[in-house]
């Protein structure tokens, strides 16, 4: 009896018979050589994917949760008596990766501690190295500003008014004023050779008394270089501005030059190593108070903090709130303070740790002595 092995759309019907001698061990041999080739190709493929992963930069940044950092050994003052704590105020950080492969994407799209942001967003029209160097000076300006608020609150005025400074200049002003000079009088009348001057230390100073002028007067200022040097003065005739043909306009847009005050109490040396960004401004200003005056401005407890810090006290939001939190959290500390707009978002990931959010240094004060410090009774120990 001929048994049927294949039948095809011809209808010819086959037989073994017809088969030849020793194809049925070819057929065989391939089908097993077809089988030993499929591992090949997935560990091929499988290869492929492995170094595009690795190797293949994806364009985004990745932020996870960083570290707490203690402040005492990083803070040095001079010029007054210290005083180490047994508590301490931590400033908590995000670790960031600027070149992400596909496995640190892959992991940021699943991990909700990891927060991924298109490199877009960050850079803007600057290179990497550009917007690290941004960072560093926003800590720098941090740093400066936590240590003038500490001052103020100690009832210290850590820096003087010296006169208007110019961002941008137009209009009437333009050719006139540039962004290198600085306005420290206005003359009580329009003549260039007036002996009667006006002090003008603050851009409000400034705005203030320009509100008492019309389109078409003239003015007289006595300007200087943003050094002090090169004293001279310069008439301008006020326009009118777009918004309000009434209003007088000069054309620039100001900001009160800053300078240090002499025979301050003490100064301040941060050591934040690489670290930057000015989120850490709240935890530097409660350091410093905390170093300069005696007792426990933390009650004994860890203390983690976030968020910017202003002149005028108030406390600002900050980004990396999420991975700051769980830092915070593994960290073990007792309270973490954060700016008030992202308490509700750091509630989600507290997990039991104490949060407090605050507008202002003084509302933190006010926390810590909640929590038992003495934080609304600060002082030098020499006042």
């Amino acid at each position: 009896m001929e048994e049927d092995i294949n039948e095809k759309n011809t209808g010819h019907r086959v037989t073994a018979k017809e088969i030849p001698p020793g194809s049925e061990i070819l057929e065989e041999s391939k089908d097993l050589s077809d089988q030993r080739k499929w591992p090949q190709i997935i560990f091929l493929i499988g290869l492929v994917v492995v170094i595009v992963m690795s190797f293949v930069q994806f364009p985004y940044y990745a932020y996870a949760p960083g570290s707490v950092n203690a402040l005492t050994e990083r803070v040095a003052i001079s010029g007054t008596e210290t005083f180490l704590p047994e508590g301490e105020i931590l400033f908590t950080t995000v670790s960031q990766d600027s070149e992400v492969n596909g496995w640190e994407f892959l992991q940021g799209t699943f991990d909700e501690s990891i927060l991924l942001i298109n490199e877009n967003v960050i850079l803007g029209e600057r290179d990497r190295s550009e917007v690290r160097a941004f960072n560093l000076e926003l800590m720098r300006s941090s740093k400066m500003t936590a240590v003038a608020v500490a001052l103020q609150h100690l009832g210290y005025e850590p820096y003087l008014a010296t006169g208007v400074g110019m961002i941008e200049v137009q209009g009437p002003a333009e050719g006139l004023l540039t962004t290198n000079d600085v306005i420290t009088a206005i003359a009580t009348d329009d003549t260039i050779d007036s002996t009667d001057w006006i002090e003008l230390n603050t851009s409000e100073d400034l705005i203030s008394k320009l509100q008492t002028y019309f389109p078409g007067d003239t003015v007289v200022f006595r300007v200087e270089s943003v050094t002090g040097a090169n004293q001279h003065q310069i008439p301008i005739v006020l326009g009118s501005r777009p918004d309000n043909p009434d209003a007088a306009f000069l054309g620039i847009s100001v900001q009160t030059r800053i300078e240090d005050a002499p025979n301050m109490p003490f100064s301040v040396h941060f050591d934040t190593g690489a670290v930057g960004g000015n989120s850490a401004g709240l935890a530097l200003t409660l350091s410093v108070l905390d170093l300069v005056t005696p007792g426990e401005l933390t009650g004994g407890l860890r203390v983690a903090t976030t968020g910017t810090i202003s002149l005028n006290g108030d406390v600002g939001p900050i980004g990396g709130i999420v991975q700051k939190t769980i830092t915070a959290r593994r960290s073990g500390v007792d309270l973490f303070i954060v700016p008030t707009i992202e308490y509700q978002e750091a509630i989600k990931y507290a997990k039991g740790l104490n949060v407090v959010g605050v507008d202002t240094l003084d509302q933190a004060l006010n926390a810590l002595a909640e929590a038992g410090g003495n934080a609304l009774n600060l002082s030098l120990s020499n006042n």
